[in-house]
């Protein structure tokens, strides 16, 4: 099977790159902060449980899916009032005993209802748009022994859309990290680690 060649930034995936696996938690960590250390941003772990200090190495930003909701709920409680001050108080005024058109107390519960709906709906919807659903499958998980993530295998992922991916370059900086292999994704093919260039000699 043909090995992957380098590409273009214009040309590169985000759903295609290598993927090493290893037998501890503390091997992934350690060599996700060796990549880091070589400039490699385009970083992601598949591992059974989480683990704290992973987080701190592949410096993953904080969602923005809080602020969305919020913003959601805000919206909703605008989008409430005004349609009830709309209905009661210009649209088709009563005089009910004597209570006034535009009564905030009476309009808590339907206010409350919208802000509700408005925020679910936008976790709900936000959710599905970031983790990519309804897609169900994934090219990484084609990886051969990828179900041990799910047990006690840790996978450590490098995009083909990382500035610095190039098949060979990113396959000698993980073999010294004693992976137990190295494959391509999609299609799951083992790289071959080719020995480093000897250093020229120096000339007298």
């Amino acid at each position: 099977m043909a090995e992957p060649v380098a590409r273009s930034s214009r040309q590169r995936r985000e759903d295609a790159g290598l993927i090493a696996e290893f037998s501890s938690a503390g091997a992934l960590v350690r060599a996700a902060g060796a990549l880091r250390e070589l400039g490699y941003v385009e970083l992601d772990a598949i591992t059974p449980r989480p683990i704290e200090a992973l987080d701190e190495v592949l410096s993953l930003p904080r969602s923005s899916l809080p602020r969305s909701v919020f913003v959601a709920g805000v919206l909703g409680i605008a989008t409430a009032l005004a349609v009830q001050w709309y209905c009661n108080s210009f649209d088709y005024p009563l005089n009910v005993g004597g209570r006034p058109p535009f009564s905030l107390p009476a309009f808590i519960p339907i206010t409350f209802e919208i802000m509700v709906l408005f925020a679910a709906l936008t976790a709900f919807f936000a959710v599905l748009h970031r983790m990519r659903l309804p897609r169900l499958a994934h090219p990484v998980f084609d990886t051969p022994g990828i179900e041990g993530a799910s047990i006690d295998r840790f996978f450590l992922v490098v995009s083909e859309r990382d500035p610095k991916f190039d098949p060979q370059q990113t396959g000698r900086a993980l073999a010294p990290l004693e992976p137990e292999q190295i494959v391509f994704f999609p299609g799951g093919a083992p790289l071959e680690v080719p020995a480093a260039p000897p250093a020229e000699e120096a000339k007298p």
